[in-house]
């Protein structure tokens, strides 16, 4: 007489792999979301640091020097001839510039983030770049494509390399990005020139902490423009080349803007607003901007922030009341 032996099932049915794909899709939904939500904590917390180290990188530089960094450095070209020689043209318009002024001279260009690098344990970098030198200039090349983290918001997807192009869409030269951008001002009007600024920073500034009579804890200094909003160079400006609105920006138009907007942003339009422009400060963040403020405090401010507010935070001596309630 054969004993009878007992076979195991050795596979899953279709209803058990079902069940089993729909139990694991649904831990997926419920973990995916905290996930990501932890990341972009994190994030906002590196980018918040990296606000912080350029905070202390522009007192140090103040301490040494007894000013700000410049927005970024302007030389005046030279009279050439016998005859009066060639005059500069008029200083070029940060907001709605006519078409010629895309392609006046702004050389050598260096903006605020390549002056403060030997204060950020740059030094090195620093040592690389020929500052006389126009941005744009190939001996300059190694040092402007340089990628800095700490210009580097984790958040932004589209940080790194990138080529600056000019107003007829041709390459000029590639530069790696930066996340921030130096406060020209608050609801700057369009006539304003770039050597006027009531910011912190504009073209060849030297202000100093005594010249913010709003108060240090109330005016802007650097506030986030994310690349996935508008590329722009670290090491400056360049002559010839433009400021443009991201393929893809989460915004309604695509904007071309002069070369002093590569370092130079202001205070007027609601941030993060669909209407967006170059000019205009910027953060992958969703609702919440990082700003760092002239006494090298790091504070955020939501996107309902009144408008009036932001331009009061953006003058260094409006003379405009602005309480921590306010923001």
């Amino acid at each position: 007489m054969h004993a009878h032996r007992s076979v195991g099932r050795q596979a899953f049915t279709l209803i058990e792999l079902l069940v089993v794909i729909a139990i694991i899709g649904t831990l997926v939904g419920l973990v995916l979301p905290a996930v990501q939500k932890a990341r972009e904590a994190a994030n906002r917390v590196d980018c918040k640091n990296n606000l912080k180290q350029i905070g202390i990188a522009l007192h140090l530089y103040h301490d040494s020097e007894d000013y700000l960094p410049a927005g970024y450095l302007y030389t005046k070209p030279k009279k050439t001839g016998s005859g009066g020689g060639t005059q500069t043209p008029a200083p070029m318009i940060l907001r709605r510039p006519p078409p010629t002024s895309f392609g006046e001279p702004q050389d050598p260009g260096w903006g605020w983030a390549a002056l403060l690098l030997p204060y950020l344990e740059q030094a090195p970098l620093a040592q690389q770049i020929d500052y006389t030198l126009p941005v744009a200039a190939p001996s300059n090349a190694t040092a402007r494509t340089t990628v800095l983290p700490v210009y580097t918001c984790p958040s932004d997807r589209e940080t790194g390399l990138f080529t600056v192009q000019t107003t007829a869409n041709q390459p000029l030269a590639q530069a790696a990005t930066n996340c921030y951008a130096a406060c020209f001002g608050g609801g700057v009007a369009p006539a304003t020139k770039l050597d006027q600024g009531n910011g912190v920073f504009f073209r060849n500034s030297r202000v100093r902490l005594a010249d913010i009579t709003d108060g240090t804890s109330s005016t802007i200094a650097v506030g986030e423009r994310a690349a996935l909003f508008t590329q722009t160079p670290w090491a400056g400006v360049m002559t010839g080349g433009t400021a443009r609105t991201t393929p893809g920006a989460p915004v309604y138009s695509a904007i071309v803007e002069p070369a002093p907007v590569m370092t130079l942003a202001y205070c007027k339009r609601p941030l993060n607003s669909r209407l967006a422009e170059p000019y205009d400060f910027f953060s992958p963040h969703g609702t919440v901007i990082h700003f760092l403020f002239a006494d090298g405090s790091v504070r955020p401010l939501d996107t309902d922030v009144d408008s009036a507010v932001l331009i009061a935070l953006g003058t260094r001596a409006g003379g405009e009341a602005v309480s921590g309630t306010d923001y």
